[in-house]
């Protein structure tokens, strides 16, 4: 009896140790990206591309200490860290070139399969969960300042052979200069992947736009220096547009497109002018303290998944103030936005419109106190701007109304005047300002908006738009089982009574799903209206300002 018991606790020991220095490496779901782009599995272009460097993340991946491989040959393992890509009975071996405990770095082989396959990670002989991966012939990834997938790209400006500096905001490049953008997924390769690539452009068809403008591409292929990593070397166009984050992108075999990433562009170089939001994203570059408030009404046409079309419509305030300090490569969605006439995307796990934030939402800076909420007095009298959402700005809920008569209209951004008034904070000081909201616009063919061919033009046609306003156009595409989401945002050319967002813009958006509560799916048409956006002046601030959206959503199709 005494031995059974003692047999019995060693087990446990021996289990317990085991569990606690032997756990086998754990790949996290759905945690296989193009180590550039970063786009999730539910996106068109997220396969990784036979030749290209890939990223994985998990636990106990490999060692604690960072090992990176320094010289060739590479190996097919590094610090006890292999990779198997396994299609059915065949499996190669991937490379890896970084390995940690939660991430690794490797080289897709040019001899992968194409199609569905599965990774296995094998760290000190212990194997992981298996990982489905899409191989994919070509899926470029532009690299960004950022790690992030978007934002500034990393994209050096030829001067000479010995300066080439990274292309940012206050290092702007000119029209006509020669440039050199860093990726991964052109395609494969004919030499060893673990040797030292040779030059030379590869065979697949490479196209680059540089705000919407094709730009001409003197190179594409291998960088000698590293394996996996690819260059493209192009010319800014005369006629491409200037601005701090003009949009970048690639496109390869005629339909892939990648990962959209900014460039600084100015006719003399130097710093870069903003030409949508000069005074706060000129805080952005180069530093001080910033702060807004604005008020919308979101006013969306639901007619997907839905038993009978609704109209949703929601009232709501934000505000925020932030100690910017300044950065190289600068970057938020909703402030560094591209130039009039031109379109980004963003892609990201999550859901963008269940709240999950973009990378990079957040200003990088610390906040600043505003004192007690705001009171704003309109047409239907005054109210405090309490906040009802949880976040690290504040932001609060006005009313709302759903057609059919499910809740009562208690909506309060009536067109007419507004005085909004700050009693300042240990920050920020008092502050009292106007604004108005003009009768809305009409997105005219809002109804018939319904199925959106992604390789098809899409255009918005506008009507009854008040004079100064500011249109922008957003389109958000989401695939619920992947957890995938891709969002668009083009800036409307002032006074624009239409605009055409093109099919490279679309090409990334997820296809709706056979049951539509599977996607979540909405055109945007967003209008800072005439008269509504004004300054914002107070003891603390270096820049701030007030505004006023009308949006006008519809629910559509993806296909």
């Amino acid at each position: 009896m005494q031995t059974q018991v003692f047999v019995s606790r060693v087990a446990v020991l021996c289990a317990f140790l085991g569990s606690a220095f032997g756990q086998p490496p754990l790949i996290n779901s759905r945690s296989v990206f193009n180590a550039a782009s970063y786009m999730p599995a539910g996106i068109p272009a997220s396969a990784i591309a036979q030749g290209s460097v890939f990223t994985i993340f998990g636990s106990n991946l490999g060692p604690t200490t960072a090992a990176t491989a320094n010289s060739f040959p590479l190996g097919t393992t590094l610090a006890g860290v292999g990779l198997n890509v396994i299609q059915g009975s065949t499996t190669v071996s991937a490379i890896p070139v970084y390995v940690s405990a939660s991430q690794i770095n490797a080289i897709m082989p040019s001899s992968a399969p194409i199609g569905a396959a599965s990774l296995q990670v094998i760290y000190n002989n212990a194997r992981s969960n298996m990982a489905p991966v899409q191989i994919a012939n070509t899926a470029f990834g532009i690299y960004t300042a950022l790690g992030a997938g978007m934002g500034p790209g990393i994209l050096q400006n030829y001067i000479s052979a010995a300066n080439q500096p990274i292309n940012a905001p206050k290092i702007s490049a000119q029209p006509g200069q020669t440039i050199t953008l860093w990726g991964t997924g052109l395609g494969p390769i004919t030499t060893p992947d673990n040797q030292a690539p040779p030059a030379g452009s590869l065979p697949v068809e490479v196209q680059l736009f540089v705000g919407g403008v094709p730009a001409q591409v003197t190179y594409s292929g291998r960088s000698p220096c590293c394996s996996g990593t690819d260059q493209i070397v192009f010319t800014v166009p005369t006629s491409a547009p200037q601005g701090c984050w003009v949009p970048v992108y690639v496109k390869t075999a005629g339909s892939v497109v990648s990962n959209f990433v900014s460039m600084a562009i100015q006719t003399a170089g130097g710093t870069c002018s903003d030409p949508s939001n000069p005074q706060v994203s000129s805080a952005f570059v180069s530093g001080g303290n910033v702060g807004g408030a604005i008020v919308a009404r979101v006013n969306t046409y639901e007619d997907v998944g839905v038993l009978s079309p609704v109209t949703v419509t929601g009232d709501y305030h934000l505000s925020s103030a932030y100690s910017l300090a300044g950065a190289t490569f600068p970057f938020n969605p909703g402030i560094t936005l591209p130039p009039p006439g031109t379109c980004t995307v963003y892609a990201a796990p999550g859901d963008l419109l269940g709240g999950t934030p973009l990378p990079g939402s957040l200003p990088p800076g610390t906040t600043l106190d505003l004192g007690p909420p705001f009171v704003l007095t309109g047409p239907n009298g005054l109210r405090t701007l309490n906040n009802t959402f949880s976040g690290p700005v504040r932001a609060g809920f006005l009313g709302g109304f759903i057609t059919n008569n499910i809740l009562p209209n208690s909506l309060y951004l009536s067109p007419g005047s507004y005085s909004l008034m700050g009693l300042g904070g240990m920050d920020v000081g008092a502050f009292s300002t106007s604004f108005s909201i003009p009768q809305p616009f009409t997105w005219t063919n809002q109804t018939q908006t319904v199925i959106v061919n992604r390789t098809q033009p899409l255009t918005v046609s506008l009507s009854g738009v008040a004079a100064g306003s500011t249109i922008y156009i957003a389109g958000i595409g989401e695939d619920l089982p992947t957890n995938s989401s891709a969002m668009f945002l083009c800036n409307v050319p002032a006074a624009a009574t239409s605009f055409t967002v093109p099919p490279d813009v679309l090409s990334n958006l997820p296809a709706t799903r056979g049951n539509p509560l599977q996607s979540k799916d909405v055109i945007y048409v967003i209008a800072a209206q005439g008269g509504s956006l004004q300054p914002l002046k107070a003891t603390g601030l270096s820049q701030g300002a007030t505004a006023a959206f009308l949006v006008a959503g519809k629910t559509v199709v993806l296909q």
